[in-house]
């Protein structure tokens, strides 16, 4: 009964002492909740909504005694924004520390916009809002953070940039696009940001265009050039200074081709006025370049003045790659040809090869120019440019072993034509010249005589005489005459003393007696003191001595000296010399 009793009373004891425990238990949370909820009221009251919204939230975390729920749901309610803004500088800060941790300027400038977009959002809310937002950014430091992080990042950009100046390896447009996107507010204004990347960029172009004008090509460098104007026109940086620095290494590279390199000068100088950045027409080295080439048509045309044609052709042909020259070319190709009997001469045959032994004369058979050489000691060419700038041409070949000594024009060979026949002296083994005739047939030359003698002779008749030919008349003197497209040996001639009787002979066969004394009739057609002329059909017999001249039919007994060809309006005539002895009625 006793223990019984023992029990009832310890096990009423323990419930006592739960009870008390709980009733003090639930008096503790009771009053902590009240408090909660009375610090939640002074600091909302205060505007210190973050640690308001803590204690509210606390006070109604407490589910054991109910006190003041509908208003500590009121009050959370309304702190909502709090709550909100709250997590949404949580996340930036996240992003911030993370962009800190990896120097991540993407993620840096991406966190400092957001930031500056919700200030500028919150700029314009009421004045609570205002506070919330200050107090947050205070809390998490975000402005220390931001200045510290971007006061890093910059001295990392410029770093490297600086780096790439002294290595001469430019492969920072990303640093430079994050260098002029970092705020303003970092390098004090926006003016001295503007000052200071300009001085620093200018630096870095500086150093880039160096080392690309020793590396690359031109048409490489104005590329790239032009990729960092693009670059800078998207970065909105006007770069001045680009502009005059490639001038300045254009002007180099120019002035460095004008001396040496004319064809180099005007590849590089299309390749330049390409280029936008160097400007238009007006630029200075469009002016530069404009007034080179100027120059160097004027020295073209100063060469052709002097007739150094194709030194002034070459340099047309070069002037071409800039501006059309074909028609100075072709000017100058007709002024070449009637300025020079070996340019006449090679167009028309076709070759650049030069032409030995050449001859020429203007204005025959209404030629502008008339032109005989040998081609290779094998080829006897005739070129004529005719007044309608064609050219007409004569070829034939000349029989191996041949050496031409010269050539020379006559008229007393052959048929008398428009176009004067040809006598080539060449060498010969058994007499002193081999003296070959052509005569002029367009397109063809004929050989009229080939004979080999001491000396050739005219006779008035036409007649050839040949002193000592090889062949028949070997030894004296042979006439020989045009017959069916030839001249064909016909007869010799004997010598005559001086000192004998005259040889009576007829005026037409007076060349065949050189240096013999001889007599014949004539009429005198004029009369100059002590000198008198016969005139002939193909020229004029000169009259000299001591005797009386008068005009009118005479005897004369003299000797023959001798025949000269003498230049006469419109062609050249043949004046025969006789030393009068004696005249006769």
């Amino acid at each position: 009964m006793y223990k019984r009793s023992k029990r009832t009373r310890n096990a009423a004891a323990i419930v006592l002492a739960a009870v008390l425990c709980l009733t003090g238990y639930k008096g503790y949370i009771s009053w902590q909740k009240t408090d909660l909820y009375a610090k939640g009221v002074e600091l909302q009251a205060a505007g210190n909504e973050l640690e308001a919204q803590r204690a509210y939230s606390k006070a109604q975390q407490i589910r054991i005694i109910d006190y003041k729920e509908k208003e500590t749901a009121a009050a959370l309610a309304s702190l909502n924004p709090a709550t909100a803004l709250k997590s949404w500088f949580t996340s930036l800060s996240t992003d911030l520390k993370a962009a800190e941790n990896v120097n991540d300027i993407t993620l840096l400038l991406k966190t400092y916009n957001t930031y500056q977009t919700k200030a500028s959002e919150i700029a314009v809310l009421d004045e609570a809002s205002q506070k919330r937002f200050a107090e947050m950014s205070a809390s998490e430091q975000m402005e220390e953070r931001f200045n510290n992080a971007f006061a890093y990042a910059k001295q990392l950009l410029v770093k490297s940039l600086e780096s790439d100046i002294s290595k001469k390896t430019f492969n920072g447009d990303n640093n430079i696009a994050y260098l002029l996107q970092l705020p303003a507010a970092y390098y004090k204004d926006e003016n001295t940001k503007k000052l200071e990347l300009n001085k620093l960029l200018e630096r870095y172009d500086q150093a880039r265009l160096d080392t690309s004008s020793k590396t690359k090509s031109i048409g490489e460098v104005l590329k790239e050039v032009a990729g960092i104007r693009k670059f800078y026109d998207t970065n909105h940086v006007e770069a001045a200074w680009l502009q005059p620095k490639l001038e300045s290494y254009a002007q180099a590279t120019l002035s460095k081709l004008e001396k040496n390199d004319l064809k180099g000068f005007i590849a590089a100088a299309l390749l330049f006025q390409t280029s936008s950045e160097l400007g238009g027409p007006s630029s200075k080295i469009n002016t530069y370049i404009q007034t080179t080439i100027r120059k160097q048509f004027e020295r073209a045309e100063q060469l052709a003045t002097t007739q150094k044609f194709a030194d002034a052709v070459a340099l047309y042909k070069v002037l071409n790659e800039y501006k059309d020259t074909n028609k100075e070319v072709s000017e100058l190709d007709q002024r070449w040809l009637e300025a020079d009997p070996q340019q006449l001469l090679r167009k028309a045959a076709g070759t650049e090869l030069t032409f030995t032994n050449v001859i020429s004369n203007k204005g025959q058979a209404g030629a502008k120019l008339t032109a005989v050489g040998v081609l290779d000691n094998k080829t006897l060419v005739l070129a004529r440019l005719l007044a309608d700038q064609k050219i007409e041409m004569s070829r034939t070949a000349i029989d191996q072993g041949i050496t031409v000594k010269s050539i020379q024009w006559s008229d007393q060979i052959g048929k008398k034509k428009e176009i004067s026949s040809l006598l080539i002296e060449a060498a010969s083994k058994t007499r002193k010249v081999r003296y070959l005739a052509y005569e002029v047939n367009t397109p063809e030359l004929f050989k009229v005589l080939d004979v080999e003698a001491d000396k050739i002779d005219y006779d008035p008749t036409g007649a050839i005489i040949m002193d000592n030919p090889t062949g028949d008349g070997a030894g004296q003197k042979a006439v020989y005459e045009y017959r069916n497209g030839r001249y064909a040996f016909v007869k010799t001639m004997a010598d005559t003393k001086l000192g004998g009787a005259p040889l009576d002979i007829p005026l037409t066969e007076m060349i065949s007696h050189k240096n013999e004394k001889i007599r014949f009739q004539g009429t005198i057609t004029s009369v100059d003191d002590n000198h008198a002329m016969i005139q002939l059909n193909n020229g004029y017999v000169l009259l000299t001595g001591n005797v009386r001249f008068k005009k009118g039919p005479t005897t004369i007994t003299g000797i023959y000296t001798g025949s000269e060809e003498v230049k006469k309006t419109p062609a050249p005539v043949t004046e025969y010399r006789v030393t009068v002895l004696e005249l006769a009625p």
